[in-house]
């Protein structure tokens, strides 16, 4: 009933008219068959709050901690929740910090919410402080 209605998406390439659903996209050095797999890479790897986890973690995407985390990780981008906490050393595009951190932090974009806590040494591009969030080490500003 509704068929009758569905456009037929087309991209012009070097004037050929290829369909959209035949093309293959490109994301953050992935590749993706389409744009609803697109949005499915942008959900987050959650570790729950209760949850405990000792080890290293390298992976493209995002994580977001609620539980407790010891050890390294590598990621896109690393949001710890008001419940989470993180010790060890991390490694990120953009870090966001609701909850605890203890350790070492490299990152590019780095934001401190009300009621963080955060101690270690830091190694930012930018940074976002908000009242009520708690430094104590060393943050050292460096440009990419």
């Amino acid at each position: 009933m509704f068929n009758k209605f569905k456009q037929n998406l087309v991209v012009k390439l070097d004037q050929e008219e290829v369909p959209l659903e035949s093309m293959t996209l490109v994301s953050n050095n992935s590749t993706l068959q389409s744009s609803q797999s697109s949005q499915l890479s942008q959900k987050p790897s959650i570790i729950s709050e209760g949850t405990s986890f000792e080890g290293n973690m390298v992976f493209n995407g995002i994580l977001h901690l609620d539980g407790k985390f010891k050890g390294n990780i590598k990621a896109d981008k690393i949001i710890i929740g008001k419940n989470g906490s993180f010790k060890g050393k991390f490694e990120a595009d953009a870090v966001i910090i609701f909850g605890d951190l203890q350790g070492e932090v490299d990152c590019r974009s780095l934001t401190l919410n009300t009621g963080s806590t955060v101690s270690g040494k830091i190694n930012y591009c930018s940074i976002r402080v908000e009242l009520g969030s708690s430094v104590e080490g060393e943050l050292n500003c460096v440009y990419a």
